[in-house]
C-alpha cells in the first residue's frame, strides 16, 4: 500500500530542477536527494528495486516531499544544507570535517592578517586555504610566510595609529603599519602572500634567489646565509610530485576506498598535502560516483582555494552540476577528468596507495576482526624470522635496575599473539648483576630453562640489543635448542635474529612490528611494576619487621612514640611496656633483637 501511495506521489511531481525527500513514519526524513527532474528522478529510485537504499526506501518510506528551484546549481546548494540539517539516516555523509585547522587572510581589515583558526567565520569574504591535518606544518608554513612577507602580528580588525613602532616592529618581525602608513608596501606583502598560497611557489624561490644574491653582493653574508635558510624551508614545504605534473597546473586528487576518501593536493609540481576523510554510516549504500561528488562539495564548500582541476578516478554523478557550481566560485576555468591511462594516472595511484596504506594501518586500530588481524601478524613474523610455522607461543624478556639497585628481570608469555598469564615470570638479581644488563639478561634465561617442563617457546624475544641477544642464547639450554631467539630494539624498532645477527628494519606501522612491539611493551611494564613493587618494600623495610608478633599497627605505634629504631633500642623495658599492646614478653623479644643487630 505504501509503494502505491510513493508511485502516486512521483507521478504527481514536477519535471522541474529541486530537490525531494523520502519521509517516513512521523515525518522523519530518510532521505534527501537533488534533480533535474524531480518526477523522472523518483520514477527512477521506485523502478529499482534491486538497489539495496531503494529496497529501504520501499520498506521504510510513507510519502515523498519536494522543493523546486530555480535551475540544479540552486538545487545542489539546497541539498547539501538539508543534509546537514535532516542528517538523513539513507544519505552518504562525511564526518570530521571540521576538527582540522585552516589558514585565512583577512583581507576584508586594512591591514590583513595570517590567522590559524578551527573555526572560521563562513560569513566573511575572505582567502581561506585548508584543512590542514598537521596543525605543525600550519604553523611552520606561517612562520615562512611571516619571515619572507611580513604582515601584522596584533590581533584586532582596527589598528591604532602608535607614534613609534611596537616590539615585534622594532626587531624587524613586523611592518609595523601602525607606526609607517604605507598601505600601498602593504597590501603588495599580502598579494605575494595569497601568490604563494595559490601554488606558485616557483615566484617565491625566484624572490628568495634575487634577494640572497643582491645580499652576496653587497657582502651581507650573514642576510645571504638567512636567504640560503629560507630556501630550504621553502624545500620541506611538501615533496616532489612525479615528473607527468611538471605542468606547474595546479590540481587536487580525488579518491575514495570504503568508508574513506582522500584528497591530495598539487600546487607547483609539489604534493602539498592529504587529507583524509571519513564518510558517515550510510557509505555502504553509494556507489564510488556518489563518494566522490561528496567529497568534492564537501570540500570546496569551504574552500575557496579552488585549483585549475580535480582528478578522480570516476566521474562524480552529477559532475555538470558541480563544474558549473566550482567555475563560478573560482570565477574562472575549471575542469574535473577521470583518469584511466596517460601521465596524470601517477597522481591519482598515489593517492590510492596512500589511502590504502592508511586504512591497512587503521585495521590495527578498529575492535573487529581482531583474530584474523592477529593471525595474519603471527603469519608476517614466521615470513621475516624463518619460522616454520606462525609462532603458537611468544616470550618476551627485559630487565630493570635503578643505578645498581634491586635488580631484576620479567618475561611475558603470549599464546597465539594474545596475553598469557599463566605463563609471566619475575626474576630477583643478584646484586652483584645490578649493572650487567646483559648479565641479568643471560641469568634469567638460565633460570627459566631450568623451570620448564616441555617445549619451549616458538620464539623467545629480548627487550634490548645485540649484547643483550648474545647473553641470552649464550645461556640458552638444551630445552631451547628450538626455539628462535631475537631483540627488538626500542630507539629504531629494528629486529635482530639469532645466531646469525642479521638486521631487519621495518615500517614501524607493520603488522609484524606492532604485534612484536606490543608484546616488548608488556614485558616493559611488567618488569617495570616489579622493580618499583621491590624498590617501595626496600624503602619501608625496618629490621622491626622481623621480630614475631610486631605487625604494621605496633610497628607504626613504636616508631610514632619514639622517633627511630636507635631510641627504641635504647629505650628501658618498662618504657616500652607502657605502649599500648607491648607487654614485658614482646618487650624482651623487642629489645634482645635489636640488641643482636646492633
Amino acid at each position: 500500500m505504501a509503494e502505491d501511495s510513493l508511485r502516486a506521489a512521483a507521478m504527481g511531481a514536477p519535471t522541474l530542477p529541486g530537490v525531494y525527500r523520502f519521509l517516513g513514519t512521523g515525518g522523519r526524513v530518510l532521505y534527501i536527494g537533488k534533480a533535474r527532474s524531480i518526477r523522472s528522478r523518483l520514477q527512477s529510485h521506485l523502478s529499482n528495486p534491486g538497489d539495496r537504499r531503494h529496497q529501504l526506501l520501499l520498506e521504510k518510506a510513507v510519502t515523498i516531499d519536494w522543493t523546486v528551484t530555480g535551475n540544479e546549481l540552486d538545487a545542489l546548494i539546497l541539498e547539501s544544507e538539508l543534509v546537514r540539517i535532516h542528517k538523513p539516516s539513507l544519505n552518504v555523509d562525511l564526518r570530521g570535517t571540521n576538527l582540522f585547522p585552516w589558514l585565512v587572510v583577512t583581507t576584508d581589515e586594512d591591514y590583513p592578517r595570517l590567522v590559524a583558526t578551527r573555526n572560521p567565520d563562513r560569513s566573511r569574504i575572505v582567502p581561506r586555504f585548508g584543512p590542514y591535518p598537521d596543525s605543525g606544518n600550519l604553523r611552520k608554513l606561517m612562520a615562512f610566510l611571516m619571515e619572507i612577507h611580513p604582515l601584522r602580528r596584533c590581533a584586532g580588525t582596527r589598528l591604532k595609529p602608535r607614534p613609534r613602532p611596537c616590539l615585534m616592529g622594532q626587531i624587524n618581525r613586523c611592518p609595523a603599519p601602525c607606526s609607517t602608513n604605507e598601505p600601498e608596501r602593504y597590501q603588495e606583502s599580502v598579494k605575494a602572500v595569497l601568490r604563494i598560497m595559490s601554488g606558485r611557489w616557483n615566484e617565491a624561490r625566484a624572490s628568495i634567489l634575487q634577494r640572497m644574491r643582491e645580499a652576496s653582493d653587497e657582502l651581507r653574508f650573514e642576510d645571504a646565509a638567512g636567504y640560503r635558510n629560507l630556501l630550504h624551508r621553502l624545500d620541506s614545504f611538501g615533496w616532489p610530485a612525479p615528473e607527468s605534473a611538471s605542468d606547474m597546473v595546479s590540481r587536487d586528487v580525488f579518491a575514495v576506498r570504503d568508508n574513506w576518501g582522500i584528497v591530495v593536493q598539487v600546487r607547483g609540481g609539489r604534493f602539498m598535502g592529504t587529507l583524509r576523510l571519513p564518510f558517515g554510516a550510510g557509505w555502504k549504500l553509494a556507489e564510488p560516483g556518489e563518494r566522490i561528488s561528496l567529497l568534492i562539495r564537501s570540500y570546496y564548500s569551504d574552500n575557496r582555494d579552488i585549483p585549475r582541476e580535480a582528478l578522480c578516478a570516476v566521474l562524480p554523478e552529477d559532475h555538470q552540476v558541480l563544474l558549473n557550481w566550482l567555475r563560478a566560485r573560482r570565477e574562472g576555468r575549471f575542469s574535473i577528468r577521470a583518469v584511466k591511462t596517460g601521465p596524470m594516472r601517477q597522481l591519482l595511484d598515489t593517492a590510492e596507495r596512500d589511502l590504502e596504506h592508511f586504512l591497512a594501518r587503521l585495521e590495527w586500530k578498529r575492535p573487529a576482526g581482531g583474530k584474523e588481524r592477529r593471525q595474519a601478524a603471527l603469519e608476517a613474523v614466521a615470513d621475516i624470522l624463518d619460522l616454520k610455522a606462525p609462532p603458537a607461543w611468544m616470550v618476551c624478556l627485559d630487565a630493570s635496575t635503578h643505578h645498581g639497585d634491586n635488580p631484576v628481570a620479567a618475561l611475558v608469555s603470549f599464546r597465539n599473539g594474545l596475553p598469557d598469564r599463566k605463563g609471566y615470570r619475575r626474576f630477583s638479581m643478584p646484586s652483584e648483576l645490578g649493572r650487567n644488563d646483559p648479565g641479568m639478561i643471560g641469568e634469567a634465561v638460565r633460570r627459566f630453562a631450568a623451570g620448564l617442563e616441555g617445549p619451549g617457546p616458538d620464539l623467545f624475544l629480548v627487550d634490548g640489543g645485540i649484547a643483550q641477544l648474545r647473553a641470552a642464547v649464550l645461556a640458552a639450554s638444551d630445552s631451547l635448542a628450538e626455539t628462535r631467539f631475537a631483540a627488538l630494539a626500542k630507539r629504531e624498532e629494528q629486529i635482530v635474529t639469532a645466531p646469525e645477527e642479521k638486521v631487519i628494519l621495518l615500517p614501524k606501522d607493520s603488522p609484524p612490528v606492532l604485534i612484536l612491539r606490543g608484546i616488548r611493551d608488556e614485558a616493559h611494564r611488567f618488569v617495570l611494576h616489579f622493580h618499583r613493587t621491590g624498590r617501595l618494600r626496600n624503602l619501608t623495610h625496618s629490621v622491626l619487621d622481623e621480630i614475631p608478633g610486631i605487625g604494621p599497627s605496633l610497628k607504626a605505634a613504636l616508631i610514632r612514640e619514639f622517633g627511630s629504631v636507635e631510641r627504641i633500642a635504647a629505650a628501658d623495658e618498662s618504657v616500652l611496656c607502657a605502649v599500648p599492646g607491648i607487654g614485658r614478653e614482646k618487650a624482651r623479644r623487642i629489645l634482645t633483637t635489636l640488641a643482636d643487630r646492633s
